[in-house]
């Protein structure tokens, strides 16, 4: 167990060179617990204090996470549209930088979790983006459309 300057030293460290070696080798599970770890190091009250946030608005998650990605599921079977559905829970760190580079409370992250659909054609991706507005109305502003103008890096998708 290291103590003092020598692992908040290396925590920075990581922060800085392996975990985004990690994210750029698709390594991301691997880089999202060195940055947890290496958060809970370097800013042990901050990180103690978004646990408690998580756990006090939490109840049970996984239950929930289950129950949304089940209707998701079913509405689009009404519609006629299928996708890969996936979700996830922001891990501790990506809350914390959240919060600290748009100046955010815990209860202003929006995304703490989150569910991805892919679909193989643009057309049916706004299909999909209709039927979860009927099921979930979008909170105004926060609307991102990546396909009509994807990022630098060539990336695409819709958030909502």
């Amino acid at each position: 167990v290291m103590h003092g300057k020598k692992q908040r030293r290396i925590a920075a460290e990581t922060l800085d060179i392996y975990a985004p070696i990690a994210g750029r080798l698709g390594m991301h599970s691997f880089k999202h617990e060195l940055e947890d770890l290496s958060f809970k190091a370097l800013y042990p009250k901050r990180y103690k204090a978004i646990v408690s946030s998580i756990k006090k608005s939490r109840g049970n998650r996984k239950g929930i996470l289950k129950k949304i990605e089940n209707g998701i599921h079913k509405r689009l079977r009404q519609d006629g549209l299928s996708g890969k559905i996936t979700s996830r829970e922001k891990h501790l760190y990506g809350i914390y930088r959240k919060m600290k580079d748009k100046s955010l409370s815990f209860h202003e992250v929006f995304d703490v979790y989150a569910f991805r659909i892919v679909v193989g054609k643009v057309d049916i991706c706004y299909r999909v983006l209709g039927a979860l507005h009927s099921l979930y109305p979008p909170i105004p502003g926060r609307f991102k459309d990546y396909i009509a103008i994807p990022k630098s890096n060539g990336y695409q998708s819709l958030h909502t």
